[in-house]
């Protein structure tokens, strides 16, 4: 296996301190609950991580597009990515809409490499890889179907998803090629951050809505 450490992993890697405030803030996005878009803040808050701790150019996929998610300008290179964030390595969601289909499944096609963002609550970790394009379609055409994980009638009827056994394989070939990078981190208690992050948040959502914009 050829070993060709992807770029924001060796910047991450460089810069450990950075990683640990993901982990921080992992703990502190669930002031709000464990809603749905609790994964989109994960996402967002790691977009602006890149942004004001590496001074990268990072650029938010349009509404419409399903093939990646940011396009991260490094050393005047641009590269796309699909993000992905979980709290362990069991299945992963892949595809939001429609009705899911192993037939559906069959026929979709990556095209960006996926940024896998986990944190291992029980260590206290967080860690970013990233699984490649050809592991990713070396690993379907060996498993299969196995590939795919299809939910069940009567829980989640959209979309469909990797299974576990996948994302372990990929998260194995990343740590091989050393795309992967995990650091500890402090955890946060959201009971005693909750008064500050409630006031915090009113107070830049009054600023915002008494601030004068003028139309573009």
């Amino acid at each position: 296996m050829i070993s060709i450490v992807d770029p924001i992993i060796a910047i991450l890697k460089g810069r450990p301190g950075a990683l640990r405030i993901l982990g921080g803030a992992w703990d502190i996005f669930y002031v709000e609950g464990r809603a749905l878009d609790v994964g989109k803040r994960r996402e967002n808050f790691f977009k602006l991580l890149l942004a004001k701790e590496f001074g990268l150019e990072v650029r938010s996929a349009p509404s419409t597009e399903r093939g990646w998610d940011i396009s991260v300008i490094i050393e005047g290179c641009e590269r796309k990515y699909s993000i992905k964030t979980a709290e362990d390595t069991g299945t992963l969601k892949i595809a939001w809409n429609g009705f899911p289909s192993i037939e559906r499944a069959r026929t979709y096609r990556f095209e960006a490499p996926l940024l896998y963002i986990m944190r291992n609550r029980s260590e206290n970790e967080v860690s970013v890889s990233v699984f490649d394009l050809d592991d990713i379609k070396r690993l379907r055409d060996r498993l299969g179907d196995n590939f795919w994980w299809i939910p069940r009638g009567g829980t989640n009827p959209r979309g469909f998803g990797l299974t576990g056994m996948a994302v372990k394989e990929l998260l194995k070939a990343a740590k091989e090629k050393g795309n992967y990078v995990a650091v500890k981190y402090t955890p946060i208690d959201v009971e005693m951050v909750a008064a500050d992050y409630w006031e915090g948040w009113y107070r830049l959502v009054k600023e915002l809505a008494l601030k004068p914009y003028k139309p573009k």
